[in-house]
């Protein structure tokens, strides 16, 4: 049951897997922060440009799509960081 409601749960008696969860938890919670600052700039931009008539409706779907696709590819690059020794 504790290991069902643990936020994180240590397997063995070193700590230094306490650094690691934290080390983590912080690189995770940047990386949605950026991705969030930037999905939600751009998609403010996209909507602007086109109710104003500057961009098709087309190109801002499109650069919708792209800001998507990078968002997701900011957060993937957690899976090669390495952490600091």
């Amino acid at each position: 049951m504790a290991l069902e409601t643990a936020d994180i749960v240590l397997m063995k008696n070193d700590l230094r897997g306490l650094v690691h969860a934290l080390w983590i938890a912080q690189r995770s919670r940047a990386a949605v922060k950026r991705g969030l600052l930037f999905a939600f700039s751009v998609i403010s931009l996209l909507v602007l440009s086109s109710l104003f008539n500057i961009l098709p409706l087309w190109v801002a779907v499109l650069g919708h799509e792209g800001s998507t696709v990078c968002t997701v590819f900011s957060g993937l690059f957690l899976l090669i960081e390495k952490e600091p020794a």
